[in-house]
């Protein structure tokens, strides 16, 4: 409807133009009758060569932001040829693949001649995620406006946004000590690795693997290394992903990033687990340091989101049998011990919880 309309328009100028030559004999007005007959040709062709010449790029920033940072998305089309458009108009999809949400944003902007167009496009999550901005078309319009040549397009950008909790060391720290207390007393055992508590004489019945050779050639008699498992001096850590129509899942995520923050700050070692959409599995990662820990959370945020809540805690259950206590990150279900428990936003919380 609107190129219609700028056609009548441009034939009314024209008819115009006509009937004022005819009127007053004017050889200005025939010479404008000759460009106004020119120009929709010149202004069809250009169109046509800019579509079949231009290339379009989009850079965004290479490293992870911050939630509530500012996205900065620059558009570069380069237009070799010498035919400028006045519009083009340019059809994004801005999606967060955790959250599964994605909207359209149109960009409309000029067309130089011989030369880039940068457009630098400014976004801002509001939530932590994977955020994805992909082309899905382009439309040129020429310089009188009658015709739209449309190009589908096919690429797309990416960078996550992670979650910011603020330190919370004397919490976590309480939480962390209780938990270790727990799973110490219960004599938990996952991990086969452990570390060398002290060195006594061989009891019929130790491993190989445990005799200290060079120990036991020295005194004459073996002498075994005694381990103590390290899982019994670590947190398990579950994080769950499940959303709501309420958004939770983001102030979970803030408050495992407060917590773990702070583990990782008194140099308390943890496993994190959660459940894996893309995978259909429970994964699980060690974390010792701060780039294991920024590590897991890129990881978690190329994963999606899922409804059921409880996914992550009745894998981890079925999985670890001899887990008997663990620290559970997700919604609050207002029967929480919290004496044992850090609360976020939106009802997160993190809760210490023993199997049963």
């Amino acid at each position: 409807m609107k190129q219609f309309g700028n056609i009548m328009r441009y034939i009314f100028i024209l008819l115009v133009d006509i009937a004022i030559m005819l009127l007053f004999h004017s050889y200005l007005n025939f010479l404008l009758l000759f460009i106004l007959l020119i120009f929709p040709v010149y202004s069809i062709y250009g169109v046509h060569k800019v579509k079949n010449a231009f290339k379009l790029e989009m850079l965004a920033p290479l490293e992870p932001m911050k939630k509530g940072e500012t996205f900065q998305l620059r558009i570069i089309l380069k237009n070799p040829t010498w035919y400028p458009l006045l519009n083009a108009t340019l059809k994004l999809e801005v999606e967060n693949t955790l959250y599964r949400e994605d909207g359209d944003h149109f960009l409309n902007f000029p067309v130089r001649a011989g030369k880039e167009t940068e457009v630098v496009y400014s976004l801002t999550m509001d939530y932590s995620g994977r955020l994805c901005v992909n082309t899905k078309y382009i439309k040129f319009v020429d310089l009188l406006g009658i015709c739209e040549l449309k190009v589908d397009l096919q690429d797309s950008v990416e960078c996550l946004v992670l979650p910011f909790g603020e330190m919370r060391n004397q919490e976590a720290g309480h939480i962390y000590i209780n938990g270790v207390t727990e799973a110490m007393e219960s004599k938990e055992k996952g991990y086969d690795f452990s570390d060398v508590s002290g060195i006594r004489e061989y009891i019929p019945g130790d491993k190989l693997q445990n005799i200290h050779w060079k120990l036991s050639v020295k005194k004459d008699e073996l002498m075994v290394k005694e381990r103590v498992s390290v899982s019994a001096m670590q947190l398990h850590v579950l994080v769950e992903l499940a959303n709501d129509d309420q958004m939770r899942l983001d102030a979970v995520l803030d408050l495992a990033d407060s917590v773990t923050k702070s583990f990782v700050n008194m140099n308390l070692p943890f496993s994190v687990y959660y459940y894996s959409t893309n995978m259909g599995q429970l994964k699980d990662c060690y974390i010792g340091n701060e780039i294991e820990r920024v590590q897991w959370l890129e990881m978690m945020l190329y994963d999606q989101s899922y409804r059921d809540v409880g996914q992550v805690e009745e894998l981890f259950l079925q999985q670890h049998m001899g887990s008997d206590t663990y620290l559970y990150i997700g919604f609050a279900a207002g029967t929480e011990n919290l004496d044992n428990a850090v609360l976020g936003d939106k009802n997160a919380v993190a809760e210490l919880r023993n199997r049963g």
